[in-house]
């Protein structure tokens, strides 16, 4: 607001009347666009799926006072929650049925505004998982939630206050280890991955009004990715969408009509891939392992100038196999699941330091702030500077385990555990 408030003032140093009502006018609009786009947190890892939020409110250690609210849910689950104006989404299963849950909640009281359940069938699952691990999405209009019923996947788009507007089959799911892939929306299209080791495999792309297929990509058979795709903007302002996977290795498409834009590393990831793949500083970056441990991260320059597109760097020590790396300025940050986190460079991969922070992590860091915000599966908030200098903020207690990421909105971190929702902020009153 201090600088809208210069603005406006320079407005009126110079110009016309007209000329200056059209400036403020503009102004206003800009500063009521950037207001909005910080009150939604749209799919994992909020918006192009890069975990940068706004909230340098949200504090580094918190007391009771800064849990705001916190609502028991109807199911156990993994998804992380999304936002959208006055309302943040999250989806729950039933233990035993697998029958779904997609509940809303109001953002600042936290009340239950509708809730809506889904038939399912149990399938196996890996024993940290859950039948409610795939994040919905959400647009201006509908939440979008995926999720397998035995061997098949639906997806279903709700309006925002629960209504059903379509469903449909997507196609078998056949890993044994579960289901936790997540839809994302771009350019009106719900973008839907479906991976599987054997039977079909492919990425549809969904009219988010009707419904209906409007392309339909087939994909190599390979180790079934957990990972959501990326945004990647390329020069001009386009931007496309970005899958990894086992057999294909990184694959940008166009979102309007589902043609590949560019693929890179198709033999460079032998592993499953679990954490999604990131888009910063002209480069797309994606990580694989095996057996709970990273393998590999490496790091693709996708400045839309050079191809074929050529691998920039690679790291192999302490790399995440989980949590999805994140960047802050240029600064690449990636989190081990048993609790090791490095800084390096982003453009060079060169590393600033590594420091064990303990812990076991699903929960993939978020840029907030100049901080990085990371919660263990134990339930303990770790907030470390977002500089090429280690330095531990702080570490706090929510009380309850979790292996979902959170999300971003409204200066709040809204906190999905197994069975619970809960936003922290600042405390009322507090300066």
């Amino acid at each position: 607001m201090l600088i809208l408030d210069r603005f406006i003032r320079i407005s009126f140093l110079c110009g016309s009347a007209p000329l200056r009502e059209a400036f403020v006018t503009i102004i206003m609009l800009l500063a009521l666009a950037a207001s909005s786009q910080a009150q939604n947190w749209d799919r994992f890892r909020g918006p192009d799926g890069a975990g940068q939020g706004e909230g340098s409110s949200i504090p580094v250690e918190f007391s009771p006072a800064n849990f705001l609210w916190r609502r028991p849910l109807p199911g156990i689950g993994h998804s992380s929650p999304v936002v959208w104006g006055s309302q943040v989404f999250v989806t729950a299963g039933d233990r035993e049925s697998a029958e779904q849950v997609v509940a809303a909640f109001d953002v600042q009281s936290g009340k239950p505004m509708w809730e809506r359940r889904l038939a399912g069938q149990p399938y196996p699952i890996h024993a940290q998982s859950s039948f409610a691990s795939n994040t919905p999405a959400v647009d201006a209009n509908r939440v979008y939630h995926l999720w397998r019923t035995g061997n098949t996947a639906w997806i279903i788009a709700l309006t925002h206050t629960g209504e059903e507007v379509w469903r449909r089959e997507m196609s078998v799911a056949s890993d044994e280890n579960g289901f936790g892939v997540s839809p994302i929306v771009m350019e009106g299209v719900v973008i839907v991955a479906v991976e599987n080791e054997t039977g079909e495999s492919s990425i549809t792309g969904l009219d988010a009004a009707r419904g209906e297929v409007r392309w339909k990509i087939p994909r190599p058979l390979g180790k079934a990715p957990y990972c959501t795709p990326c945004a990647l903007e390329l020069p001009g302002g386009k931007k496309v969408f970005v899958a990894a996977s086992t057999a294909a290795g990184l694959s940008a498409y166009d979102p309007s009509n589902g043609k590949l834009v560019w693929q890179a590393i198709e033999k460079e990831l032998p592993q499953r891939i679990v954490g999604s793949p990131i888009a910063a500083g002209g480069l797309v970056i994606t990580s694989c392992g095996i057996l709970g441990n990273g393998l590999v991260t490496i790091a693709v320059r996708a400045d839309g100038v050079n191809y074929p597109l050529k691998e920039a760097y690679r790291i192999k020590e302490n790399v995440p196999y989980v949590p999805t790396p994140v960047v802050a300025g240029n600064l690449l940050f990636l989190w081990n699941d048993r609790g090791t986190v490095s800084c390096h460079d982003l453009a060079t991969g060169e590393q600033h330091w590594r420091q064990r922070v303990g812990g076991n992590f699903n929960c993939s860091p978020l840029h907030i702030g100049g901080r990085i915000y990371c919660i263990s599966m134990e339930g303990e908030v770790v907030v470390l500077a977002a500089d090429q200098s280690y330095r531990l903020l702080g570490r706090s207690s929510i009380g309850e385990p979790t292996s979902a990421t959170p999300a971003v909105a409204h200066g709040r971190l809204f906190v999905r555990t197994e069975s619970s929702l809960m936003c922290i902020g600042e405390a009322a009153g507090a300066n």
